[in-house]
């Protein structure tokens, strides 16, 4: 895969031979890697003047026009050479011409993926054929592709997408739009956790369009979630999905940083970027164009249309997504329909001017109408959530000057509201406010009568009824450069503005519920009060090769951050920032920190097929919103959807130290990767918990700070060309978490995990169709939450509950029968196998009451069509 450079090269040859003298000498020697040349490409041939043995004297060489002559020859074929050097007129040590004006041309992703070439990107993909981005293909390893320097530059020229950042020894990990496109699903979370390559992600399923994704068992907050350069964060954080707002049909790629080596983005410990492709360019007129795609997921009869209308001119491009999303019930394994309804609407629109040659703007809105969304196994569902979000690039790339800058801006608004009327949160075969209606109903049995011999049960119509709604804005920008210094230098800086404000509201209806004595019992309000964050920062960016062999990358940032809470919006009873006598505020509600982070990330070339990358990095953390501010919220934030949170105004940032090593190896038929890391977590943020006995599984939690706390795990994945068009492949992945004052298991910490498959694939040019099959093994989990006990208790409480190991067998593919043609379809869970993921929300038995647990889907084939006009 080569890149072409565009313009010619003899144009610039002649002028230049007009305006000096010619110069007799021997022709220089061009180099070029040998991987540079296409399979079709001719040798170079010697174009040396033929000395004559009579004559004596060399015939004249224009060698500066045979140089061009011979650059022209390699351009035509596709090939621009990376560096070619010439002899000295006056004998001095050869120099690289290319450090005298030409800017450096990786010859883009080479062998090793024969069997699986992806084909020779065309001057304008991903500004003009909207069709060639957009292909779904198999995950194959990338490893020392989509992270390498060279990949990233194509990728900042391919896609349009100039991020401002390092392109040496760059930490990240990134997902092309064909594996999105592969698998469309309601909510791209779910794409990443089934990407057999994608080790790093593991998500919990709130419902089919709410997935939260978590890094090597780093979580909301401490996981930085961006789209196109802006700020995202969930209005609340069990009752809605970060990236089920995008359309995958439009994202141009994603960025994943299993750690603390960026700092362009803000204050994280890990970080999940989405770029969608920019409005395209059309180079020979105005064109315009249209999209129609459907894809069917049979289990739960779910549905996703879209159609996008898109076009341009030279220099003006826009593109107007609409999309529909609506499924129902799914069934598990054993049959069992699982509460999962949704319906949604989106809006996705934008439009992009080239200023100049270098400068181009982008401007683009995003609307999200979702309806009737159902939350297994939590209190609430969500009846109306509605979210409108604008976003602005500039971009400008200077590729002579090697200088760059891009300013982002941004502003979202999210509001919705819900409750717990629906009657899936009632049914027989999957009770969960039942539980509650039981323990309220227990509240009111007479004292004189003693122990009841048998549970206490609800009448029917007794019911309590509860309410929710908030909103969430989120603003900010982002402005930085960076500056190519020479070959091997590149420097980088930049200052960002992250605003953050924060409130939801809940309200409780006991009307039907009495006391032990007669009375009713009292209606009660909880929330998180109106809160905002404020955070400005800088930072900075630097890369160098050391040695031949070595890539080096740092980077420092530095923040302020400011939190308050409106001490108005507190509620004046029964409020835990309130004191219970006076009724004055207890606590100090605006804090301010200073946050800070560095990094250094080596890429080391150990041998022609052998790389090494080590890392080092740390990061501090604001606590969210919700850590510090939440006053009694029921948010499912842990295993048990019944947990009642009490923040912490006081909580301490949190700061991370965190090494990593990852070794690739890349032979022609054979490619593997083993990363490690540890992490160091000062001040970790967890919970002490109370255990309720009615409703059993209920948790009261309350926010603290842990000494420390510690992750580790490796990831390893390997896969072989077996013959053309076969491959095998195989990963496994391991993450323990501890909290190290206690020495105790933390919560959400995924089980060991091991995939397995087999790929097959069309080897001709047209790659017109590509089947996976493939098994994902995951071991049981013993290794259980357990937190302390709310003081002045001194014990420890478990907090899960054990889940079994399982395995699964997925099918999935693709067929092109046009260029503008994309057909996919598969079948998750092959043999209906029914089981549930560890991160799933359950309810312990209790009573009349066996086990509800949020059981993932069973048997799912899917079918999808996509066509350009």
């Amino acid at each position: 895969m080569f890149r072409k450079r565009q313009g010619r090269l003899l144009p610039l040859a002649v002028v230049t031979l007009i305006s000096m003298p010619a110069v007799m000498a021997d022709e220089p020697e061009l180099k070029l890697p040998a991987t540079a040349l296409p399979a079709t490409s001719q040798p170079v041939t010697d174009v040396r003047a033929p000395e004559s043995g009579t004559a004596g004297v060399a015939e004249p060489n224009f060698r500066l026009l045979r140089i061009a002559e011979n650059l022209e020859q390699m351009v035509a074929s596709g090939v621009i050479p990376a560096q070619f050097e010439e002899e000295d007129l006056f004998g001095a040590p050869s120099e690289a011409v290319g450090q005298q004006g030409l800017q450096p041309i990786d010859a883009g992703p080479s062998g090793g993926l024969e069997s699986f070439d992806a084909g020779e990107f065309s001057e304008e993909f991903g500004f003009g054929d909207w069709s060639l981005i957009s292909r779904p293909a198999l995950s194959t390893d990338t490893s020392s592709l989509v992270d390498s320097a060279s990949f990233i530059e194509d990728l900042e020229q391919v896609q349009g997408t100039s991020e401002v950042g390092l392109s040496e020894a760059p930490a990240v990990d990134i997902v092309t739009a064909q594996q999105f496109n592969l698998t469309t699903t309601p909510d791209i979370a779910e794409t990443l956790v089934a990407n057999p390559t994608t080790q790093t992600i593991r998500a919990r399923q709130r419902s089919q369009v709410g997935f939260d994704p978590r890094i090597r068992g780093f979580y909301t907050g401490q996981v930085y979630t961006g789209h196109d350069g802006s700020y995202q964060f969930p209005v609340r954080s069990d009752l809605d999905g970060v990236f089920s707002k995008i359309d995958q049909s439009l994202i141009g790629n994603m960025q994943v940083y299993s750690g603390p080596y960026t700092v362009r983005y803000g204050s994280g410990f890990s970080f999940l970027n989405v770029d969608t492709i920019p409005a395209p360019r059309y180079q020979c007129g105005w064109e315009n164009h249209v999209r129609l795609g459907t894809n069917v997921r049979t289990n739960g009869g779910q549905t996703y249309n879209t159609m996008t209308l898109f076009g341009g001119g030279e220099s003006l491009g826009y593109f107007a997504n609409v999309g529909y999303r609506k499924g129902s019930d799914y069934a598990a394994g054993d049959g069992l329909l699982v509460p999962s309804s949704y319906d949604a609407f989106n809006l996705f629109t934008g439009i992009g001017y080239d200023i100049d040659r270098q400068t181009r703007s982008e401007l683009r809105y995003t609307h999200i109408d979702q309806d009737n969304t159902e939350y297994a196994g939590q209190f609430f569902d969500v009846d109306d959530l509605k979210s409108d979000g604008l976003t602005h690039s500039l971009v400008h790339r200077d590729d002579r000057a090697g200088f760059g800058y891009r300013i982002d801006s941004w502003a979202n608004y999210t509001t919705f509201n819900g409750d717990t009327a629906n009657g899936s949160k009632r049914r027989v075969d999957f009770p969960v406010l039942q539980r509650v209606d039981d323990a309220l109903a227990e509240i009111g049995r007479p004292i004189n009568t003693g122990p009841s011999p048998t549970p206490v049960v609800a009448a029917p119509g007794q019911e309590f009824f509860g309410t929710v709604d908030g909103d969430l804005i989120s603003a900010g920008m982002r402005a930085g450069f960076t500056q190519e210094l020479d070959r091997d230098r590149t420097v980088g800086a930049g200052v960002d503005f992250r605003y953050v404000r924060q409130e939801i509201d809940e309200s409780f209806d006991l009307s039907d519920f009495t006391d032990n004595i007669g009375n009713p019992l009292d209606n009660f309000n909880t929330g998180l009060p109106a809160a905002e964050v404020f955070e400005p920062g800088l930072y900075t960016e630097y890369s160098f090769r050391p040695r031949p062999f070595l890539s080096t990358a740092v980077g420092a940032r530095v923040s302020l951050a400011y939190t308050e809470a409106d001490e108005r919006d507190v509620a004046l009873d029964r409020s835990n920032f309130r004191d219970p006598f006076t009724n004055e505020i207890n606590q100090d509600l605006d804090v301010s920190d200073v946050l800070s982070a560095f990094f250094i990330t080596n890429d080391i070339d150990l041998a022609p097929a052998w790389k090494a990358r080590i890392g080092f990095g740390y990061a501090e953390r604001l606590p969210n919103l919700e850590q510090r501010y939440s006053d009694g919220l029921f948010l499912a934030i842990i295993q048990s959807g019944f947990s009642r949170v009490i923040g912490n105004p006081t909580l301490s940032k949190e700061r991370n130290w965190q090494v990593d090593g990852r070794i690739n190896m890349e032979h022609d038929y054979l490619r593997a990767r083993l990363s490690a890391f540890h992490s160091w977590i000062v001040d970790y943020i967890t919970y002490e918990a109370n255990v309720g006995d009615d409703p059993q599984g209920a948790r009261l939690l309350r926010a603290m700070n842990t000494e420390y706390a510690t992750l580790t795990g490796f990831e390893y994945y390997c896969e072989a060309d077996l013959v053309d068009g076969w491959q095998v492949f195989g990963s496994l992945a391991y993450l323990d978490g501890r909290d190290r004052e206690i020495d105790q298991p933390l919560a959400g910490i995924n089980p060991l995990e091991g995939r397995a498959g087999l790929r097959l694939i069309d080897t001709s040019p047209r790659n017109a169709w590509g089947v996976e099959w493939g098994l994902r093994m995951v071991d049981n989990q013993d290794r259980l939450a357990t937190l302390r006990e709310v003081a002045p208790a001194t014990g420890v409480v478990e907090l899960e509950t054990a889940t079994p190991g399982f395995t699964t067998s997925y099918i999935r593919g693709y067929f092109r029968p046009a260029g503008n043609v994309n057909i996919t379809m598969g079948a998750e869970n092959l043999f209906d196998n029914n089981y549930y993921e560890h991160l799933n929300l359950r309810l312990p038995p209790e009573g009349r009451f066996g086990q509800t647990a949020v059981l993932s889907p069973g048997l799912t084939p899917y079918f999808g069509v996509e066509v350009d006009y």
